[in-house]
């Protein structure tokens, strides 16, 4: 059975998806706390060994709706081991079992700063928003599709879509009722392989950067990561060094050589971030596992 919305549901619904654009657009920080949310039932890692976690809700304003949002482990950081990476937040859905009438499109296109156009996989822009009504037995339900825009803070891309029931022809009301509502950030897709060559391509950026810095015995470090240690005839050292901490002195022999030896003033060269120190080999020795 559906119904038309609510004054105070109209204020609850526009909080929480405010919320959510929020989160989604402009990384704003999520609790499952959150009393927009409303009270938290359950939670579950979506993968093992990854850092995501789907959250359900029990939102009093919409008793009988799924409220869901869903974290992913961050496809933007290129480590291998995916069980030290963040989760972030990645997907939301709104889902009335009892659809509601009276909710304007006009009115959420605007609250959600959503633009007249939508993005299909490839990355194209598709001018319009409206998709039209899906086959029977579906031949009511009338889907929308947006981009939102980017905003004043907005720092990912997030797609909107909207799901509304239009009126069966012998339908005396005429009502269209909101069926379901997505939301949810967009992220590159990245196969293992590519997230290696991306890995590569990052550390080559920051060897190249930091190079240019002459980072050498006594200098402050500028990031936590796994560094290289060079004396003039070549690289001979490798150490964990953390942001701010000074730079060592460098092995006069290389580290594959093993045994004590002195040490000298050198250069300081980026090799890899902590999380990838398991993966890497350095001149033919495991740095780690």
């Amino acid at each position: 059975m559906s119904g038309d919305i609510t004054p105070s549901q109209d204020q609850a619904l526009l909080q929480l998806l405010g919320k959510v654009m929020e989160i989604m657009r402009d990384d704003r920080p999520f609790s499952p706390e959150d009393p927009a949310f409303g009270k938290l039932k359950s939670s579950y890692f979506i993968r093992p060994g990854e850092a995501g976690v789907h959250y359900s809700f029990a939102n009093n304003a919409f008793p009988d709706a799924k409220v869901d949002l869903s974290m992913w482990t961050d496809p933007l950081d290129y480590s291998d081991d995916r069980t030290r990476v963040q989760a972030v937040p990645a997907y939301f859905e709104l889902w009335f079992h009892n659809a509601l009438a009276g909710i304007s499109r006009r009115l959420l296109e605007q609250r959600l700063d959503l633009a007249s156009y939508w993005v299909d996989e490839k990355g194209v822009r598709e001018e319009g928003n409206d998709m039209g009504v899906g086959p029977p037995p579906a031949n009511l339900l009338h889907s929308y599709w947006y981009r939102a825009n980017d905003g004043e803070n907005g720092r990912f891309p997030v797609d909107v879509e909207f799901f509304f029931l239009d009126p069966a022809p012998n339908d005396p009301s005429g009502k269209v009722l909101l069926d379901r509502i997505t939301i949810h950030r967009v992220y590159p897709y990245l196969t293992p392989a590519m997230r290696k060559k991306k890995r590569e391509e990052q550390n080559q950026k920051k060897r190249q950067t930091y190079g240019y810095m002459d980072l050498c015995t006594g200098a402050t470090c500028p990031e936590s990561g796994i560094w290289e240690g060079w004396t003039k005839d070549g690289p001979t050292d490798v150490m964990k060094v953390e942001r701010g901490q000074k730079f060592d002195a460098v092995r006069s022999v290389s580290l594959e050589q093993g045994g004590s030896c002195p040490m000298v003033r050198g250069r300081w060269f980026w090799l890899c971030n902590v999380n990838e120190e398991s993966g890497t080999v350095w001149k033919g020795i495991a740095l780690k596992g």
